[in-house]
């Protein structure tokens, strides 16, 4: 926006900057976020303003007018411009507000955004210039919104912990392409009284410079300092009231009497003041004298028009402005305004605005933008002798900038204390060795602002260290002062202000820092302040001493057991307490942590001098507790504890809790309340009522001794709530809260019908009804579990395995020996290794076909290898005894056993010997996939567990803790062997090494028992790592921890669908081919499962074949016919398992997939033609296969589409008024017969077609009852079941139908010219339309040929705008311009072309904002 100015004598005069108002330094509004100084251009108004009065803290005169500066136009600008531009875009503005200093303040406005089609740009300003975007930190937050339900945009301005400087004028704009609006309001920070200091306005009057052109402005630079300016006494007097009234004879006395110096300056602003503007009879509202600029911006020209029709024309130094980017004029109701974008230097000119005869003129000053201070001066408080450097930021790095103190310029000379030092934008001022003499207000100048700080420079102060303490001593106990300071000084001790001198009984001792005043046996007189004074310090050290004699209480007339007074409820407690000291001690009574002070309340306590009185009136249960009886003088004090117990019903017991619902019961449970009532409890009365009741039902008429019940007798379905009564010697206690709403519910029945749907080689599908009873709790779901056939509890006796069957058990379990009982077997699953016995107990069956269960195959196998190991041991004892000779009992292990002996011999290689389970532990080293554990390995997990064992299985230690010990171990483990171990893989090493350990160290006991009997020993060396887990076991923790493993069974139901089904069909997955299992499904509602409805028999899993077979639908074994174009979709059914193979061929070869989509399923196939053509006509050959077995069907498509025109129509014969025709049938019939013909007639004049025959089915035909004289032309069209053909033939010669014996001639005529040139028959004309209503031009043209029609807009042609819409209807042209905006008024030229010549005709549309 731009600055008004006002030019007096050919020259632009400018004012000073304004200050802020006294108590704002240089209007900040974050004192942590520098300033920078923003100047932009303000319109004014010419017209008087109105005197707007500000009230004042301490009542200083209000501003009737401020002169116009850089960054502000005169105070009623904003408000005079909200006027005339009405509120378009704020839907809820901004109000006023007063806070205190410290407090928050938010300011909210509200855009509604449902014309709008993207986020308006809103700016929060202070005062006329300040944005305040950039000063967004801490005290300052600007948020904004959206609520795209009611389409409104809400902008907040919260100020956060006020001070006094934020006081003042804020102004919100918001702009949206043309649209804009703003507006005021203010904030006022109430501070404290002496905070404010009253202004004379009259003082700013003092002449700013003599004889310069600034001279009469307002000048508030004396306001940026800090001072105190007392207020004059007297009445306020209003000087400009005075002037005004005034002769000017007075003038120069009224200046001297109020202490003006200006009077030159004065007497301008007066002249302005009663300056009077020429009215125009055309103009309204003219042009201000001069605007000013800064290079850069945007500067908007406004007048008003009396009359809204007269053209407007601009001239820059005479030159007609034409609008551009540049230029941009608006019309709002009769304001027209230009605006000027980016000015620079050559748009300083002399602008002219001309409406009809008249005239008004200004003229523009750009300027260049002065040098800002970017970055503020800090004050700076330091002590003598340090090095202080003040820096700030400018604008531009080539700045001149001008240093002061106090007011004095500081110049860089050789010789100064000062150095000045230039880096870029920033400025220094340097002092090496500050002094006192060097504490001033320092200041910074520049051409575009000015910042100023203070440097305080103090004596290093002192501190201390240890200040003297308050003591109170008793009568003859010794006083002891001691203190301690920063500084090595010594210093004098005064008492009560007089001087203290040392003596045999008062010490003065100093020591460095340290100074102490010790007193043997203090006496009365030694009662005073103490004080200590340094020398060259106006400081003191303060310390009070006082010797007193403490109060006692005395509890011998008391006779309380244990301190513990017994009261009844509602009755009186008085409670008398005896008590002594000098002066008489203060008694206080409290109870926790409240003090009993009421003196008239129902518990009150009263003091005496000799004893201390505590009364409860009408005592309750809550008054129960301990009470505190504290006496207290200024010699100390002396504190009691006295319980008071009162005896009363007891408290309502907690909210029961149900556990348990059934059908019509429910399990519930509670515990005791947490007061008794002084007595035992004798039991419980229950109720219960229904949650929409309010009635209440007792279920129990004797007490119930336990804190658990259970209700009967309730209804399926309905929520019940129940509550709970304590009962004691004094009565019945309140009732407890109700518990939490329950539902008696009960599962659902078993589901019925569970049947076999289908088996394939791995799958298996079951199908269910649901139950013959749901209940009220209704049904959630299915859970289907299946176990593989292992019934270990079979009461039928089976025949003994033969050797096949056991050369096949021991064959399968030692192919998956590491999954079931080797190194793989940790990370197996249950289910897994279920799967495994399964296909074991499928091979065996298979070969021996004795239905052997699973827990028979595994006692089998336990019993196998238990032998082979009874048999092993014999061996080892006859060894011991005969070394040279070969053991009879290895001699009679047959085949079978040594194939189990090398499978043992395998395990004690993996680490896992003499183990009787039927699954075997992992071996010390991991998997199968990953290598053993090394001796580094062993030695870090061994080192850590040792170092870390008793946190590691200790009780105390929380399982997060344990876990994390384990992943540090894992860690370290990782990073040495570089084997990614698991944290399982590494238990297992442990608790197998620890194993191993155990049972040699066990060996070898048994060994030296022997030994000890005189027999020879054989004793187990234990390795280094061993003999370190040997002493690690005598800790009882590590001993006693093991870790558990997954353990193995021969029969356990496995889930198969985790999630519950809605549906009653479910497809098991990944079975293993051959095996039986069993199927059971349960119910599942809120009340949990039902029982289980188990198929009656194991079934098979293993696959039935079904020869395939196609099921054609009856309306494909006849030709299937399509038009082209339309889609082909043929849906197939077949059956057959498994799943058969499906192949299609078209005409003996395979379909082309590109073109044809064929999609097939388990029950059918889809052949599908997007868009049929007739090339897609022919046979289609389907195959289904399963296996050798198959099945074929053929299937006929027809494409058919309209057929070609018939071939060489003539005319062969013309009598009377008739015609005979002939023509050949058309060459393509369009895949299908021809059906028939259509012939048309048409007069040769008109050439209008007329159908004659339809559905014909001849090739030649008569057409009679022709009109003599006129002559035909005739056309056929051919027709099939799609219709007639796109084109006809046309008999290439006329008929003409002639009188017989009379010939016609045919007279001659000339045609008539009826081609001319376009001409409006009605022209535009001048339009006012309304801002956001449609608004239409309308036309009419006449010319021929059809003229071609253009729009144009201030003569460039309208094209591809969604504003416009164009459209003629009968030679009448119509624009229509959709919610028409200011900018949308100009001139509108409608143009008509043709071959012949152009016309044009134009009108001027205006475009009015709604009032």
């Amino acid at each position: 926006m731009p600055e008004p100015t006002q030019k007096t004598e050919g020259k632009l005069k400018e004012s000073n900057v304004i200050p802020p108002p006294p108590g704002e330094e240089e209007t900040k509004l974050n004192d942590e976020v520098p300033e920078k100084e923003q100047v932009q251009s303000k319109l004014h108004d010419p017209e008087p303003e109105k005197d707007k009065e500000q009230s004042k803290p301490n009542g200083a005169e209000p501003e009737k007018a401020k002169a116009w500066s850089h960054g502000e136009g005169q105070p009623d600008d904003a408000e005079k411009r909200d006027n005339s531009q009405l509120s378009t875009l704020f839907i809820e503005k901004p109000n006023s507000g007063t806070v205190g200093v410290g407090g928050d303040i938010k300011f909210i406005a509200k855009v509604e955004a449902k014309d709008l089609l993207r986020r308006p740009v809103v700016k929060w300003l202070k005062g006329k210039w300040m944005d305040l975007a950039s000063k967004a930190g801490k005290h300052l937050q600007l948020k904004d919104t959206f609520d795209r339900i009611n389409k409104i945009y809400t902008f907040e301005m919260q100020i956060i912990k006020a001070k006094e400087n934020y006081a003042g004028n804020y102004r919100c704009e918001v702009t949206y392409k043309d649209k804009f609006d703003s507006c005021s309001f203010d904030l006022e920070v109430i501070a404290a009284p002496d905070a404010s200091q009253a202004l004379d306005i009259r003082s700013a009057f003092k002449r700013s410079g003599e004889g310069q052109e600034d001279a009469g402005e307002l000048d508030f630079s004396g306001l940026l300092k800090r001072r105190e300016v007392k207020p004059e006494e007297g009445p306020e007097i209003d000087v400009w009231e005075i002037l005004k009234n005034a002769s000017p004879n007075e003038y120069e006395k009224i200046a001297f009497q109020y202490g003006i110096t200006d009077l030159r300056g004065m007497l301008k602003r007066l002249k302005r003041m009663r300056r009077e503007e020429k009215k125009s009879a055309a103009f309204a509202k003219i042009l201000d004298p001069a605007y000013q600029i800064d290079k850069g911006g945007r500067v908007r020209f406004v007048v008003e028009l009396a009359d809204p029709t007269v053209e407007l024309k601009w001239y820059k130094n005479g030159q007609e402005i034409r609008p551009s980017t540049k230029y941009i004029f608006e019309h709002k109701g009769t304001q027209r305004i230009l605006f000027i974008n980016n000015c620079t230097l050559a748009d300083d000119a002399a602008y002219q605005v001309c409406a009809g005869d008249e005239k008004c003129s200004t003229e523009l000053f750009v300027r260049e933008p002065p040098v800002l201070v970017t970055k503020e001066l800090e004050n700076i408080s330091t002590y003598c002798g340090e090095r202080v450097e003040m820096e700030c930021e400018v604008s531009d790095a080539e700045a001149n900038v001008k240093w002061f103190k106090n007011g004095v310029e500081i110049t860089n000379e050789p010789r100064s204390r000062y150095r000045l030092k230039v880096d870029g934008k920033k400025h220094i001022l340097i002092i090496d060795e500050a002094d006192r003499g060097d504490s001033a207000t320092y200041s910074v100048m520049t051409t575009g602002g000015q910042s100023a700080a203070q440097l305080q420079v103090d004596l290093r102060p002192l501190k201390i260290l240890q200040p003297l303490t308050d003591m109170t001593v008793n009568l003859g106990k010794e006083i002891h002062l001691k203190c301690e300071i920063s500084e090595y000084v010594p210093g004098r001790w005064y008492r009560n202000g007089q001087l203290i001198h040392g003596s045999d009984r008062v010490k003065l001792f100093h020591k460095g820092r340290n100074h102490r005043l010790v007193i043997d046996s203090c006496l009365v007189e030694d009662e005073g302040d103490y004080a200590f004074v340094p020398d060259l310090y106006l400081i003191n050290i303060p310390a009070n001493v006082h010797v007193i004699d403490p109060p006692k209480i005395h509890f011998d007339s008391l006779n309380y057991p244990d301190n513990t007074v017994v009261v009844v409820a509602g009755t009186k407690l008085r409670l008398e307490i005896p008590v002594t000291g000098e002066p008489a001690p203060k008694i206080i009574w409290s109870r926790g942590d409240k003090w009993i002070t009421d003196l008239s309340g129902r518990i009150r306590a009263e003091s005496y001098p000799d004893h201390g009185l505590l009364v409860i009136d009408n005592a309750e249960k809550d008054d129960s507790g301990t009470y505190r009886i504290m006496v207290k003088n200024e010699a100390g004090e002396a504190v009691a504890h006295i319980k008071i117990k009162v005896v009363d019903i007891p408290d309502a017991p907690l909210a029961p809790d149900v556990t348990e619902v059934g059908e019509d019961w429910c399990t519930m449970k509670w515990e005791p309340p947490l007061y008794d009532g002084g007595c035992p409890i004798m039991g419980y009365f229950i109720e219960r009522k229904k949650k929409q009741s309010s009635r209440w039902m007792r279920l129990n008429f004797e007490l119930c001794k336990e804190t658990n019940f259970e209700p009967k007798k309730m209804i399926e379905g309905v929520a019940y709530e129940v509550r709970v009564f304590a009962v004691n010697s004094i009565g019945i206690s309140k009732p407890s809260m109700p518990s939490k709403p329950f539902v008696p519910l009960a599962v659902t029945s078993a589901p019925t019908m569970l049947t076999l749907d289908g088996v394939t080689d791995n799958t298996v599908t079951m199908k269910w009804r649901p139950p013959d009873h749901i209940g009220a709790a209704g049904l959630d779901g299915y859970v289907i579990e299946y176990c593989f056939e292992g019934g270990g509890d079979e009461k039928q006796e089976k025949p003994e395995f033969t050797d096949q069957e056991l050369d096949l058990l021991v064959d399968c379990v030692s192919k998956n020996g590491p999954h079931i009982c080797g190194a793989l077997s940790a990370k197996t699953t249950k289910a897994e290794k279920s799967k495994i016995w399964a296909d074991i107990q499928a091979k065996v069956n298979a070969k021996g076909g004795n239905n052997r269960s699973i827990a028979d195959l595994k006692k089998r196998w336990n019993t196998l290898k238990k032998q082979t190991k009874n048999k092993l041991l014999q061996t080892k004892k006859e060894s011991n005894v005969e070394n040279a000779v070969v053991p009879e009992a290895a001699k009679d292990l047959s085949s079978l056993e040594k194939r189990v002996e090398a499978m043992l011999k395998l395990e004690e290689l993996e680490g896992t010997p003499d183990i009787e389970e039927d699954l075997q532990d992992d071996i010390p080293g991991g998997t199968a996939d990953k290598p053993k554990f090394t001796d580094e390995e062993l030695n870090i997990l061994v080192d850590n567990i040792a170092k870390l064992g008793p946190q590691l299985f200790g009780a105390e230690t929380s399982q997060g803790d344990k876990d994390k010990i384990w992943a540090d171990i894992q860690k370290q483990l990782n990073a040495v062997g570089c084997k990614n171990r698991s944290i399982e893989e590494i238990k297992r090493a442990w608790n197998n090494l620890k194993k191993q350990t155990k049972k040699k160290i066990e060996h070898n006991k048994a060994q030296k028992v022997l030994e000890s009997q005189g027999q020879k020993a054989n004793l187990l060396k234990l390795t280094p790592i061993e003999k370190r887990v040997e002493v690690m076991l005598q800790n009882k923790q590590v001993f006693s921890e093991d870790f558990h493993e997954e353990p193995d069974e021969a029969e356990q139901w496995i889930v198969a669908n985790p999630e519950l089904t809605d549906k009653t069909r479910l497809t098991i997955t990944g079975l293993p081919t051959g095996s039986k299992i069993f199927v059971r499904v349960k119910a599942i509602n809120a009340a949990g499962h039902s029982e289980p409805r188990i198929h009656p028999n194991p079934i098979l899993v293993k696959e039935v074949i079904v020869p395939p077979k196609i099921r054609l639908p009856r309306h494909l074994k006849q030709t299937y016919i399509r038009k082209v174009g339309e889609a082909v979709n043929l849906v197939i059914p077949f059956q057959g398992k498994p799943r058969p193979k499906v192949s299609w061929k078209k005409n003996g070869s395979h379909v082309d997939k590109t073109q044809i989509s064929i999609r097939n399923s388990e029950c059918d196939t889809i052949l599908f033609i997007r868009k049929a053509e007739r090339s897609h006509s022919g046979k289609y050959d389907l195959k289904v296969k399963v296996e050798n077995l198959q099945d074929k069907a053929s299937i006929y498509i027809q494409i058919v589409d309209r057929p070609g025109p018939p071939e060489s129509v003539v005319i062969e014969d013309v009598w009377g008024g008739n015609v005979a025709l002939e023509w050949k049938p058309p060459t393509d019939n369009g895949n299908a017969a021809i059906t028939g013909y259509t012939i048309q007639k048409a007069d040769k004049k008109t050439m209008e077609w007329f159908t004659v025959l339809e559905h014909y089915h001849r090739t030649s035909a008569t057409i009679s009852e022709l009109v003599i004289g006129n002559e035909y032309y005739f056309r056929v069209f051919s027709e099939n079941m799609c219709g007639l053909s796109e084109t006809a033939t046309k008999t290439p010669n006329s008929a003409l139908i002639e009188k017989e014996g009379k010939p016609y001639k045919r007279p001659e005529y000339t045609d008539f010219d009826f081609t001319e040139a376009p001409q409006f028959t009605h022209p535009l004309i001048n339009t006012v339309a309304i801002a956001g209503y449609n608004a239409t031009l309308n036309c009419s043209v006449r010319g021929n040929p059809k003229p071609k029609i253009t729009w144009m807009k201030n003569k460039v042609v309208i094209m591809n705008d969604p504003r416009y819409r164009m459209f003629s209807n009968q030679s009448v042209c119509t624009l229509e311009i959709r919610k028409p905006s200011p900018y949308d008024g100009g001139t509108y030229t409608c143009k008509a072309v043709n071959d012949l010549g152009e016309a044009e005709v134009d009108c001027k549309l205006e475009v009015k904002v709604a009032q």
